[in-house]
């Protein structure tokens, strides 16, 4: 069966999606590491009051790795009680079995999944590859994205794989790719299945690559300039998307600068929006110092801010 007749049997990603941001979740924790459920609560309450209608949960940015089966549930379970919109699981892991168990769960909570390769055998065959993803494909009820993240994994998904797997399986959405190569995101677009990219420096420029939109977690401090970016280009209106993103732009430039990594920043920053938000990651990540934190929330206020509240998009 053509890969365009699978399409139309997989529950189509609703308006919210396509040319909108998915913006990827932190998971907040308390000062002994468990995960912070109040925090949890008002962080997806400013999500939501500031327009973004889709998220990503347990994902990079969640930390997945560092949580268990039961935490990751726990986290989805929070998550869909109190998230109005779009809901996307993350439930990749190495061990298919756990996998498994987690698409069974997130099949009661959330509206579609996202799964990661398997991480630590580096550049399996593919023929293992196959097996893999086939296993959930058969099995989602849900549709699913594959998430190509081949720095972190040392398992690339090529789009020849991803080709096999739409074709074979209809519940196959299409991808996440947080690549740095663009010819095989460019690539994967050839399925005619969604294509999303994990680069906040491409939100303006989706359709020179051809993709329907990014999945942010840097977007975490500032989620106004994802939603506006894309709400500019949903009417062609490339200049106010450009002079957004130059915005977008400053803030990825702070990050780099920061010295932190990426999810360390992120929390920090959160704190300018959402006040005693917890900066607390997992080991082998470290948490910012207060300098620095003082230092990201001050530029936050001064810099920043005051242009995303006080201009209109």
């Amino acid at each position: 069966m053509a890969v365009g007749e699978e399409r139309q049997r997989v529950p189509r990603w609703p308006g919210t999606i396509e040319l909108n941001p998915i913006i990827a979740t932190v998971t907040p924790f308390t000062g002994d590491r468990r995960v912070d459920i109040g925090a949890l609560r008002a962080y997806l309450g400013f999500l939501n009051d500031v327009g973004v209608r889709a998220i990503l949960v347990n994902g990079t940015t969640g930390e997945f790795a560092g949580l268990t089966v039961a935490e990751r549930k726990s986290v989805l379970e929070h998550a869909r009680a109190h998230w109005p919109g779009h809901l996307i699981a993350h439930i990749g892991a190495t061990a298919a079995g756990d996998a498994l168990e987690l698409l069974h769960h997130a099949h009661d909570h959330a509206d579609a999944v996202a799964t990661i390769a398997p991480y630590f055998f580096a550049d399996p065959p593919e023929a293992g590859l196959r097996d893999y993803f086939g296993q959930l494909l058969a099995l989602t009820k849900l549709p699913m994205l594959l998430y190509n993240f081949p720095r972190h994994t040392q398992t690339p998904i090529t789009p020849e794989l991803f080709r096999h797997l739409a074709d074979q399986h209809p519940m196959l959405a299409g991808i996440k790719d947080s690549g740095s190569d663009r010819a095989v995101t460019r690539a994967y677009t050839a399925t005619s299945l969604p294509v999303f990219v994990g680069d906040d420096g491409a939100a303006a420029r989706i359709a020179d690559l051809g993709v329907q939109g990014i999945v942010s977690g840097g977007g975490n401090p500032v989620p106004e300039l994802p939603v506006r970016i894309a709400a500019a280009l949903r009417v062609g209106d490339t200049e106010n998307a450009q002079r957004w993103q130059s915005v977008f732009d400053e803030c990825r430039s702070l990050r780099r600068e920061s010295g932190l990594s990426d999810i360390a920043f992120v929390k920090a920053a959160l704190g300018e929006r959402i006040p005693g938000f917890p900066t607390t990651v997992l080991p082998p990540l470290t948490a910012s110092d207060e300098p620095r934190i003082d230092e990201i929330r001050t530029y936050l206020r001064h810099k920043v801010l005051p242009r995303v509240r006080e201009e209109q998009p």
